[in-house]
């Protein structure tokens, strides 16, 4: 019986669920102190209900880039493992849209070029011959003709590695139940009739998730950032904006009330950094200009310091720090670093990154919306976070974040598992990958039988 069959199933339960509330939550409360080993398995009406421990991996889109002939394509170890020939064909030929499944549309210049669909089994449809269970992404596969580790194949384009990247969706797809370990033990311990505690079950159950992971790429592999759902913004994170520009966090700090207030030595290290001569130069952004007449010359015991030492003093203050530097077409090398300050109690107002001469940053390029993106630091978080375009308008060419950071870009290593949700968007090179979730809607003989006692 599939879990479809089995959620419509308890419909017909007649027990009243909120009268085991009050145990469940002093059994919850008390779960600290309980001390137990870990079960491997629990079985409620034929489920099974399987967890494992807390993963330590972090869950969490780029123009053309012009190469030289000289340049590494990719290191070798990133693609090996992808390259074992299996033995017994992949047979995916059956697609049944009433079961959970992956819609990938490959779009080029707002066009739609191709449909994808991704099923329990793999792609429908994969000429792959390899033992790799995720679906694979990458240019034509030449080495050898008689292996084909590529499930998605992108057209000829040198810029996009052979395997370029990877969508891990066997979680999606799981038939048995996870549950944190301490959950399942809690409902191990409560009495009370089994269907009651599977859709306890169900309320906290982990969620079915996609992920993407680069695998060590030339170019990177972008996730698009939505002008209405912000992304909050980490020390080491790389964005892509227009055709050819990009830009990094490079200091990363929010407020903290534990920490010194403002004081004579803060605006002696933003005036120091004002002054700093040509590439190492910050510009300087805040909501109160009138704080840059509090600044006067720096103190002598600053002028000393580098730029990574100044940094690490601005962390001993409440105040919220950005640091970004920008690389690329349109930027002024003399305004590639971009330092915001936020507020303490309240949010920012927002600072625009864009072409036109309004905008706190401007790039000089065609490819760049006039409001691009904007970044504040926002209490809710609280933190710093950043937004595509206005409010009410998307940028023309979107902005859009790595999937790995500058550090594991640089190196060509594998990305972190970053997770996606449905309708985001892919980007690889000028590529778009339009990622679809759907959990299907078959309907089950629980729902069968529901549904015949209420006709």
């Amino acid at each position: 019986m599939s879990n479809f069959d089995e959620e419509n199933e308890i419909d017909l339960i007649e027990e009243d669920l909120p009268i085991y509330n009050e145990p469940i939550l002093q059994l919850i409360q008390l779960e600290n102190e309980i001390h137990y080993e870990f079960l491997d398995e629990i079985q409620f009406r034929h489920h099974s209900i399987q967890f494992e421990e807390e993963d330590n991996s972090r869950l969490f889109q780029v123009p053309r880039i012009q190469m030289g002939l000289s340049s590494p394509r990719e290191k070798p170890q990133n693609i090996q493992k992808y390259l074992q020939k299996r033995t017994i064909p992949i047979q995916n030929q059956k697609f049944d849209p009433r079961l959970p499944h992956i819609k990938v549309t490959q779009l080029r210049n707002m066009n739609t070029c191709q449909e994808y669909f991704i099923n329990e089994f793999g792609l429908l449809d994969s000429q792959k011959n390899t033992n790799s269970v995720d679906i694979l992404i990458g240019r034509l596969f030449r080495q050898n003709k008689d292996i084909i580790p590529i499930d998605i194949v992108l057209p000829e384009d040198r810029v996009i590695s052979r395997i370029h990247c990877k969508i891990v969706c066997n979680d999606y797809f799981r038939k048995g139940q996870k549950l944190d370990p301490l959950h399942a033990k809690v409902l191990q311990l409560i009495q009370m009739p089994s269907m009651i505690k599977f859709r306890i079950s169900q309320f906290l159950e982990k969620p079915k998730i996609v992920q993407i992971q680069d695998l060590g790429s030339m170019c990177g592999t972008y996730l698009r950032i939505f002008k209405q759902k912000p992304c909050l913004l980490q020390k080491d994170q790389k964005f892509s904006v227009g055709s050819a520009t990009w830009f990094n966090i490079v200091f990363n700090h929010t407020y903290n009330s534990e920490l010194k207030q403002r004081d004579s030595e803060w605006f002696s290290i933003i005036k120091h950094l004002i002054n700093l001569k040509q590439s190492q130069k910050h510009e300087i952004h805040m909501n109160d200009n009138q704080l840059l007449a509090n600044i006067f010359e720096p103190l002598d015991s600053i002028k000393n310091l580098t730029v990574s030492d100044l940094y690490k003093k601005l962390s001993e203050y409440q105040i919220p720090i950005l640091v970004v530097k920008l690389q690329g077409q349109g930027v002024d090398i003399n305004k590639a670093i971009n330092l915001f300050v936020g507020n303490c109690e309240t949010d920012t107002t927002d600072f625009f990154v864009g072409r036109g001469a309004e905008n706190n940053v401007k790039i000089n390029s065609n490819t760049i919306s006039r409001k691009q993106c904007r970044i504040k630091y926002s209490q809710k978080y609280p933190g710093w976070i950043i937004n595509d375009g206005l409010e009410d308008r998307e940028s023309a060419n979107g902005t859009w974040i790595s999937v790995q950071t500058a550090e594991q870009q640089e190196q060509k290593i594998e990305s972190n598992l970053i997770q996606i949700q449905h309708n985001d968007e892919i980007k690889i090179s000028d590529f778009i990958l339009k990622m679809e979730l759907f959990k299907g809607t078959k309907e089950g003989i629980g729902h069968t039988i529901n549904k015949f006692l209420h006709d």
